[in-house]
């Protein structure tokens, strides 16, 4: 099976999928005028809980899965 998961309460998530998150996020709050300040204020609790996991992740020791192709591409 693919990659180590650590669980953070009810969800087993990826350290490339948290990585992904945390950047549309922070590019949505970048936007002026797209979110309200109440949307704006939810954007930035998540960030601040995706930022946690992140550390939590990366300190135990999950990596990114790197993939490897032989000469035949598998």
């Amino acid at each position: 099976m693919g990659g180590r998961y650590i669980k953070t309460g009810i969800n087993t998530v990826k350290l490339k999928s948290l990585k992904k998150t945390k950047n549309y996020y922070l590019w949505e709050l970048k936007k002026k005028d797209s979110l309200t300040e109440s949307e704006r204020s939810k954007y930035l609790l998540a960030l601040k809980s995706i930022n946690r996991i992140i550390c939590q992740k990366e300190l135990s020791g999950e990596k990114e899965k790197v993939k490897y192709f032989s000469k035949r591409g598998y």
